[in-house]
């Protein structure tokens, strides 16, 4: 049987081995204001009802609308996304607006919280 040894690894890159699942995009509204968000730190918690857990930080732009709002939308983005999920996660705050910039709003019909689509041309 092959031994193994124990290697050290910096704590500074062990998050990528630690996030749950795969990239999400939560937008959000309340009011005249609206954001969407990169998020990693999710898991599924119950299939009936459907449950999420999310964390969202309360320095978050997101954080304060979805608090405001009580609701938000979950959004998982396509691979032909990548250049737009990375673009929103660089982009902090109310300025720019990222439904805008990336092309990326659809009404919802049961929450205020607006929805994604792809965009055609980046």
């Amino acid at each position: 049987m092959r031994t193994y040894a124990k290697k050290n690894f910096p704590v500074t890159k062990v998050r990528r081995f630690l996030e749950p699942g795969p990239v999400v995009l939560v937008s959000s509204s309340y009011k005249d204001e609206r954001d969407i968000m990169t998020m990693g730190w999710h898991m599924v918690m119950g299939d009936s009802p459907s449950l999420v857990g999310c964390y969202i930080w309360d320095r978050n732009y997101s954080f304060s609308l979805i608090r405001g709002s009580k609701e938000c939308v979950i959004n998982v983005p396509t691979f032909e996304m990548i250049a737009a999920v990375i673009g929103i996660g660089n982009c902090h705050g109310p300025d720019p607006d990222k439904f805008e910039k990336f092309r990326l709003r659809r009404a919802a019909s049961k929450v205020q919280a607006p929805l994604m689509r792809v965009p055609l041309v980046l």
